[in-house]
């Protein structure tokens, strides 16, 4: 990959500003009323047979399948491909084998859950009847596998919703995952983990212009940690600190 290729990325790798945020979270709320409203409306007339959504959290696989994404980082075929076997509610972990194209690894990873991801999925698992396996969010149509495109149609819905920019893409949630950890101080090597980067490089290039001023951190902090020799009397506080002289001479005698 050359360098004008690896900018064009980086410039498409955007996170969300804070009242960005707040309005997925609000899209994502109207998405869901919209969703309830239609369904009052057909069970008043001649579809009563048809599921109450008002009192479930989730209308539909939407919400939870976006919130996920957010919360995790995880890419699109992650969640399409993640089964219920492979989350481990209990001690808040995901382990399943990254699915990608490029540098496939076969071995299962880890990655912890947030309490707010754990939540989602929580309530989600609940809806779905507390199932041991299968898909943790199949096809409404067939229960199997969705396609690599189903959800930009409801990604769409949700951004139009939320008044958010066409340029905020779903894959965007994953480069805000990865943002915004970096911006919070997280260290690239955990980040490049928790984002199954092939390698740490990767990371690097994507997101270590977001903390300009981790190496400056770096040298402060081991400053902060080693004793400082005591600076002169009288001397100004910037002032480098005084060191005593150490005799070099060998006794004779």
């Amino acid at each position: 990959m050359t360098e004008e290729e690896m900018a064009e990325q980086a410039s498409q790798r955007r996170y969300l500003e804070a009242e960005e945020v707040k309005a997925l979270f609000a899209g994502l709320e109207a998405y869901q009323e919209a969703k309830r409203q239609q369904r009052r409306s057909s069970r008043a007339h001649g579809k009563a047979y048809l599921p109450d959504l008002d009192g479930v959290a989730y209308v539909d696989h939407v919400a939870p399948w976006i919130l996920t994404m957010y919360y995790t980082g995880f890419r699109p075929g992650d969640l399409f491909g993640l089964r219920w076997d492979h989350v481990n509610l209990t001690f808040r972990t995901v382990r399943k084998v990254i699915e990608k194209t490029a540098h496939h690894r076969e071995e299962p990873q880890t990655f912890p859950l947030s309490t707010e991801a754990v939540a989602v999925l929580k309530e989600w698992h609940r809806q779905q009847g507390e199932p041991t396996t299968g898909l943790v969010f199949p096809s409404p149509r067939n229960g199997k596998r969705m396609s690599a495109t189903a959800m930009q149609k409801p990604w769409a819905s949700v951004r139009k919703l939320a008044g958010l920019p066409d340029d905020l893409l779903l894959y965007s949630l994953r480069h805000n995952f990865a943002s915004q950890l970096v911006m919070a101080g997280v260290d690239l090597l955990t980040v490049s983990k928790l984002m199954a980067h092939s390698d740490i490089q990767t990371t690097i290039t994507f997101y270590a212009h977001l903390r300009p001023d981790h190496s400056r951190d770096a040298v402060e902090a081991f400053a902060k940690a080693v004793p400082r020799a005591p600076a002169e009397e009288g001397g100004a506080s910037d002032k480098a600190p005084a060191i005593r002289e150490v005799s070099t001479k060998v006794s004779t005698k």
